[in-house]
């Protein structure tokens, strides 16, 4: 598939170049917005999102978070390799969704 672009972003901030918005690759900005987003964030794609801020700083089944993100990503059209959720040791997530464009 081909690359995708989208108006670039930087920490959810627009990005703007010579005063117009700026274009960019966007497949790691939308994997980051389909993990952060809560179902219903979106009108078009109402079921569409992990929300994976629900299970920060809760003991949580990192192999159901995992499922939930692997279906979510597929279904926006990314193969995933071999995704990986774990713990740090201060108990920060580190998401790996090991994505392929399709």
């Amino acid at each position: 598939m081909a690359v995708r672009y989208d108006i670039a972003l930087d920490n959810n901030d627009l990005l703007f170049r010579n005063g117009d918005l700026l274009v960019a690759e966007s497949d790691q900005q939308h994997c980051i917005d389909t993990i952060n987003a809560f179902p219903g964030w979106w009108k078009e794609n109402p079921l569409d999102g992990v929300g994976i801020m629900a299970y920060s700083k809760s003991p949580s089944d990192l192999q159901a978070i995992t499922q939930k993100m692997r279906i979510e990503l597929q279904s926006d059209g990314y193969q995933l390799k071999s995704p990986s959720i774990t713990l740090s040791p201060s108990g920060q997530m580190i998401i790996n969704p090991n994505i392929e464009s399709v």
